[in-house]
């Protein structure tokens, strides 16, 4: 399953102590993921921001002992541990309170209403938030805090630091950590696994 190339990799580095996997009440499929002892699965949310919630307070009310908190997309199954190994570090060494993923936008922006194009918007510092998304403990925490009420409007968790004092930074990625949304992003991301030689 896509989902298990993403595993696979949390489960392979040293500084992942568990990940918390949300599912639907009615999920199947989770049975046929390997049994690890870092893999933990909580019932999810009615939209994605209260899934993503869901594992947190499962993280925080466990015996874990960490200090920061990482959240990415099982559909993004191409990011690299060389990547990710480099975005651990990066958190590590600087003052950062949270450090996303993200990619520099390429494309000219419009801004259309009904197919109707109303103004051109301007590209210059403008990035793609893509994940993993990494927080401290704390800053995530001031962060749901801070947006106790409905969380459907969030598609990122970076986006509940928005209204918040605190240091969010960008770090440039490849293109190969594509997001699967579409059908033919299955061709897409199936090519850049077998270049990563992931996929035989």
């Amino acid at each position: 399953m896509i989902i298990e190339y993403c595993l696979d990799l949390f489960i392979e580095i040293d500084e992942c102590q568990a990940v918390c996997i949300p599912i639907s009440k009615d999920d199947r499929y989770h049975k046929k993921i390997q049994d690890h002892p870092k893999l933990h699965f909580v019932e999810g949310g009615s939209c994605r921001a209260e899934s993503v919630k869901k594992g947190y307070d499962f993280l925080v009310s466990d015996n874990f002992v960490y200090d920061n908190i990482l959240i990415h997309d099982p559909v993004r199954p191409c990011l690299t541990k060389k990547e990710l190994t480099k975005m651990l570090e990066d958190f590590s060494n600087n003052e950062f309170q949270a450090l996303i993923l993200a990619l520099p936008i390429s494309d000219t922006l419009k801004l259309s209403k009904d197919n109707l194009i109303q103004s051109t918007i301007n590209r210059e510092n403008v990035w793609r938030a893509l994940t993993p998304q990494l927080f401290s403990k704390e800053t995530l925490k001031k962060a749901y805090n801070s947006n106790s009420e409905d969380l459907s409007n969030f598609t990122d968790e970076a986006s509940l630091l928005d209204d918040l004092d605190e240091k969010v930074m960008t770090m440039k990625c490849s293109s190969d950590n594509i997001k699967i949304t579409f059908q033919e992003d299955l061709r897409l991301a199936e090519t850049i696994l077998h270049n990563q030689k992931r996929i035989q």
